[in-house]
């Protein structure tokens, strides 16, 4: 379990209801938590209640009810969860730490149904529990009640002092899972709002964890940061293998997905259009492969990211998406991840994704109103990478300079970066193209310039032959120019190609 191989754990588990009362209790409570760390949360319900007749000890009866308020609370079936934390303060003496134990799944408890408080006296309590690890649980649960606020800052505090506490354990306690979540966690607000130091404490922890299967994401998406980091940090060396190693151990082909997507994202902003091209097609590929309604976790944020990407060349199927996206939810999306049910940055990034869609449309008025819901959030939090991005959005689509000046302010977070550049040339992340074009005409101007032919163009932006034709000819001659290979000359002078 503190090696993080779950499975490993279960199996190695598996019967433990017939063995002697002095440990199969214990064990009970232990399998349930192997199951649902290894992401099977309706596996632990289903052991626990499948094993309610066997557990006799008052201790193990005190394990038994909070391994239950555990499991209903990552279902989100909170009534329930609450019911089991009364029955559990029942037998709470027979347990040492106990009421800590208990404070702790109550603090947790409140996270989830959205009353955050980090100030409440079961949060208090919990931090104060003399097992390190227990006390690293409880202070990240303290930090996600400061995020909930919005108060990313005492987040970070809380992240870096449990990471901080790692020196407190032996090496044979140290619970990788534990360490591996709060990494990823700190690293990933530490990006966000530019803290540089935290995102250090980070680096100099990641080589310390073995990582292991049972934490193969959180591995990815750390690695992932790193790569970020580095390429706004103007570092784009250290950022390729970031993002190199991350794609090959993307745990799954939805994060695979999410790998090819930020190298499509880095090298739009460093205006390599070839490359951003390249990646997204990948990243299109492997997207019809995957079963978007079977994940759980933060991979589903790719599918926004394709929305933002293939809008300039398929605003249908980017709004195919962001439709996806939406009608998925965020409800059953792991607790620790950015966008979980009751963070607000699962709303931001969706209205970013879809102000995009908007704007190639020609829907100024929506795509407008779409990107200041996001740049709200964004600034409101501090995101302030997320916040550049959006002040640009919002600068194409208004034509107003104070847009292009916020950005410019944001952007200054990361000072080396080509980011930082954009702002100042009046350029956003999309090449110019005539302002004659219609939505439709520089849809198709994109697609050419990406290498789509003439019945690709039929299909995708479900147009007849004879209609894309006429929008092709009218294409070239907003760019002045008659053939292909003329156009084509055109674009990667204007980076398009």
């Amino acid at each position: 379990m503190r090696a993080a191989r779950y499975g490993e754990a279960a199996e190695i588990l598996n019967g433990c209801q017939e063995w002697p009362e002095h440990v199969r209790d214990n064990a009970i409570a232990l399998k349930a938590d192997a199951l649902g760390r290894g992401g099977s949360y309706v596996a632990a319900l289903e052991w626990l209640t499948g094993v309610a007749d066997m557990v006799t000890t008052p201790a193990g009866k005190f394990g038994y009810e909070i391994a239950l308020c555990r499991a209903f609370t990552n279902v989100r079936d909170l009534d329930s969860a609450r019911a089991h934390a009364a029955t559990a303060e029942k037998f709470v003496d027979s347990d040492p730490h106990g009421a800590l134990t208990l404070a702790y799944q109550r603090s947790r408890l409140a996270w989830f149904a959205q009353e955050f408080d980090p100030h409440n006296l079961d949060v208090a309590a919990s931090v104060t529990h003399p097992d390190p690890t227990a006390a690293m649980c409880a202070l990240m649960i303290r930090a996600w009640h400061h995020a909930g606020l919005g108060d990313l800052k005492s987040q970070i505090a809380d992240l870096r002092l449990a990471l901080a506490m790692i020196d407190l354990e032996t090496e044979d306690a140290l619970d990788v899972g534990v360490l591996a979540t709060i990494s990823h966690a700190l690293a990933r607000v530490a990006f966000e709002t530019s803290d540089a130091v935290a995102l250090a404490d980070v680096r100099a922890r990641f080589e310390q964890i073995e990582w292991s299967e049972g934490v193969r994401v959180e591995r990815f998406q750390t690695l992932r940061i790193f790569g970020w980091d580095s390429f706004m940090c103007g570092r784009p060396g250290p950022a390729q293998w970031s993002f190199k190693e991350a794609r090959q151990c993307a745990p799954s082909t939805a994060w695979e997905v999410m790998a090819h997507l930020d190298r499509a994202f880095v090298a739009r902003i460093a205006r390599n259009e070839p490359w951003a091209l390249e990646e997204l097609a990948e990243a299109v590929r492997l997207s019809h492969a995957v079963q978007w309604e079977s994940t759980f976790n933060e991979e589903r944020l790719a599918l926004l990211t394709l929305a933002t990407l293939t809008a300039p060349s398929n605003a249908a199927r980017a709004q195919r998406y962001a439709a996806t996206f939406a009608a998925l939810g965020t409800d059953s999306v792991q607790a620790t991840f950015a966008i979980s049910h009751a963070d607000r940055r699962a709303r931001a990034f969706a209205r970013y994704a879809q102000g995009q869609i908007d704007a190639v449309l020609g829907h100024l008025a929506a795509a407008e109103r779409a990107f200041r819901d996001a740049y709200e959030i964004f600034v409101s939090i501090d995101y302030q990478f997320q916040a550049a991005m959006t002040s640009i959005a919002l600068a194409e689509v208004t034509g107003e300079p104070s847009w292009r000046e916020k950005a410019a302010a944001h952007a200054a977070h990361y000072p080396n970066s080509p980011l930082a550049q954009l702002p100042k040339t009046g350029a956003g992340l999309e090449p110019a193209m005539p302002a004659t074009l219609s939505p439709l005409q520089k849809q198709v101007a994109h697609a050419l310039a990406g290498g789509a032919e003439v019945g690709d163009l039929s299909r995708s932006l479900s147009r007849s032959i004879y209609t894309i034709e006429r929008q092709i000819a009218a294409v070239y001659q907003a760019f002045g120019v008659k053939t292909r290979s003329e156009f084509l000359a055109s674009a990667r002078a204007l980076g398009m190609a």
